[in-house]
């Protein structure tokens, strides 16, 4: 019994160890040769245009609403603020690959935790380059494996971006999802997060 019972132990030790090594897998994909050096996000790559947004947040049970202003500055760099409905500031950033800075922020979002998870979700959405480890296809899809673990999902006959996932290695962590009428413009964007409670959308306004 003593011999059954260590026999199962190290059953369960190992079967969990073998599950919670195992790496992310995009469902029924076919990994194909990599075409490209650099996955582009173009959504937000115009330095000429200011980029705006309704946007509805909601936060570990707050939620807030307003203006989403996103600026291209240079080739690295985006300023990106957001404000109330009547114009007071809420937050404001400059954020780059490699670099970045708090302007202003509202004291309920000044928490360590939510500073640098809104930092994260805005390189995301807002970086351009993304240097490409592997690509896979499914049906309509190419799908492009970066080196930060985030995989970027373009329809194969528009062309447009459509959906990013950031993993943790093993399973999803925030997904970005667009709908958008053409490569260089997402008229709609919503951020979703599966380990803490953080929900962002985003909805043009039109001009």
């Amino acid at each position: 019994m003593q011999k059954l019972m260590i026999r199962y132990l190290l059953i369960s030790a190992f079967f969990t160890l073998f599950i919670s090594c195992k790496s992310y897998q995009v469902q029924d994909a076919v990994s194909v040769d990599n075409s490209l050096q650099f996955v582009q996000n173009q959504y937000f790559s115009d330095v000429s245009l200011d980029y705006v947004y309704k946007t509805h947040i909601e936060i570990y049970g707050n939620k807030m609403g307003g203006i989403f202003i996103a600026k291209r500055i240079n080739d690295s760099i985006h300023r990106m603020v957001l404000t109330t409905d009547f114009g007071n500031k809420l937050l404001d950033f400059e954020i780059s690959e490699n670099s970045f800075k708090v302007n202003f922020i509202i004291d309920n979002l000044d928490k360590k935790i939510i500073i640098n998870t809104l930092r994260d979700d805005f390189r995301t959405l807002l970086q351009v380059n993304s240097k490409v480890f592997k690509t896979y296809k499914r049906n309509n899809e190419v799908i492009y494996q970066t080196e930060n673990n985030a995989y970027y999902y373009f329809d194969e006959v528009s062309r447009n971006l459509t959906k990013i996932i950031k993993t943790n290695k093993r399973k999803e962590k925030v997904v970005f999802t667009f709908d958008s009428k053409k490569t260089t413009f997402a008229e709609n964007i919503n951020i979703q997060h599966f380990n803490i409670k953080l929900k962002i959308d985003f909805n043009q306004i039109s001009n």
